[in-house]
């Protein structure tokens, strides 16, 4: 979601939004006589983040062990909202228990901060899918300078990721993409580097040993214009139909890359595309 020149995600939009309307409920009710609640609220996040964060990595510990240091890496996302909702509450409850001056302003205010965020994320949902968008009929060249019409790669699910040389996370995720490429033939994995010449992404990808299929150079950054892209990387999660069901702005871990991908394919057994609790073959 972009806001003037910035780009956010909708899940950190949602979350800010609920975290406004718990703290404008606790500064209304304290001019009111009650106790100030801000502090515990913010407590009570921080117990709920910490359940969500750590619900989330045990239920992919096995792309997590990959690279056990990325669970600490919390710019991927990868937070699960029911145990968030669940630490919240128990972080609720133990505050209230011990504060019992507190108890009914930080209930009133941790109600509304959920309301705020639960209204901020439905409404993401409806907008997103109300303007779903489709891959445009555009027509790339790739790294050989051969013309590739987009809709040519629709027909199975598409991951797109929208990256540049320069950009450092873009750098981090590359080589997850492209393993993920490399074990996942029922879903195209499409490489789309913005702004850039030919030569020098194949200079990129020779260094660095990356040899990925699907490789297109879009130098006037037509796709991130067609998609309001604002930062990268950001990736497109696409179905068969050349529809666009998810995005994601920012570097993707092995994770979070895998839970997406659960939204638009199959999941063949044996694949990483597995129930995060399966013990399967892993990227």
């Amino acid at each position: 979601m972009n806001l003037g020149p910035f780009a956010f995600s909708t899940a950190l939009i949602a979350l800010l939004f609920g975290l406004v309307a718990g703290l404008g409920t606790a500064g209304f009710l304290r001019k009111r006589g009650w106790p100030d609640a801000g502090n515990a609220l913010y407590l009570a996040l921080g117990g709920g983040l910490l359940l969500a964060r750590v619900a989330y990595v045990i239920g992919w510990r096995h792309q997590y062990l990959e690279q056990p240091l990325s669970m600490l890496d919390l710019r991927d996302g990868g937070f699960d909202p029911v145990a968030g909702l669940l630490g919240l509450a128990l972080a609720t409850a133990l505050l209230a228990w011990r504060s019992a001056s507190l108890r009914k302003a930080l209930v009133a205010s941790v109600a509304a901060g959920v309301l705020g965020w639960g209204f901020a994320t439905l409404a993401a949902h409806l907008l997103r899918d109300a303007t779903r968008q489709s891959l445009p009929a555009m027509t790339l060249r790739d790294l050989d300078g051969h013309e590739v019409p987009l809709p040519s790669l629709a027909g199975k699910p598409m991951v797109v990721n929208l990256w540049a040389t320069w950009c450092g996370p873009c750098r981090r995720e590359m080589p997850v993409l492209v393993e993920a490429q490399r074990r996942l033939p029922q879903v195209r994995f499409v490489f789309v580097n913005q702004g850039e010449d030919a030569a020098t992404v194949a200079d990129y990808l020779r260094d660095e040993g990356l040899a990925p299929r699907h490789v297109l150079i879009d130098g006037n950054h037509d796709l991130s214009t067609r998609f309001g892209v604002r930062g990268y990387p950001t990736t497109l999660f696409l179905g068969a139909d050349g529809t666009v069901r998810d995005r994601a702005m920012g570097e993707l871990s092995r994770a979070t890359l895998a839970e997406r991908l659960r939204r638009i394919a199959p999941q063949p057994a044996g694949t990483a595309l597995n129930p995060p609790d399966a013990a399967s073959p892993r990227y």
